[in-house]
């Protein structure tokens, strides 16, 4: 790990934080990711990127802190990657924070397979980036 920092948000109403790594080397980011998420490293896995839900976000309630780490690899620093991780940082805390009631048929959706939202929004995001540079609309 080359850095590390912290970002909070209250767009919840809540005050949460996610914890940031930077990696300049893509296989120890993927390590640390199978280690945090109690999976076995798979040298073949395509893993540039991942966030893990490290503490706090268990059932059947929620701790009130929890703790959610996102790994950036330097190799793949982009707009996409990054609003896709964040998509995986936001969705449990949307859910703890938005959604009454730990029962909400929600629930299945936002604490399991949320890749395809996380893709949307970050092709989303980095194609609407890429046009307001090339209109000249950010510097």
């Amino acid at each position: 790990m080359i850095h590390r920092f912290r970002i909070a948000t209250r767009a919840s109403g809540v005050r949460r934080q996610v914890f940031v790594h930077v990696y300049d080397d893509r296989e120890e980011l993927a390590r640390e990711h199978c280690k945090a998420r109690d999976k076995p490293y798979e040298h073949d896995a395509d893993i540039a990127g991942g966030v893990v839900t490290q503490q706090g976000f268990r059932w059947p309630s929620p701790d009130c802190t929890p703790i959610i780490v996102m790994r950036l690899w330097t190799g793949q620093l982009t707009t996409k990657t990054v609003a896709h991780e964040a998509v995986h940082a936001a969705a449990p805390l949307y859910f703890m924070d938005g959604i009454p009631g730990w029962h909400s048929r929600a629930r299945a959706f936002l604490i399991g397979d949320h890749e395809m939202l996380a893709y949307l929004v970050g092709d989303i995001t980095s194609e609407v980036i890429k046009n307001l540079y090339r209109l000249k609309l950010l510097a």
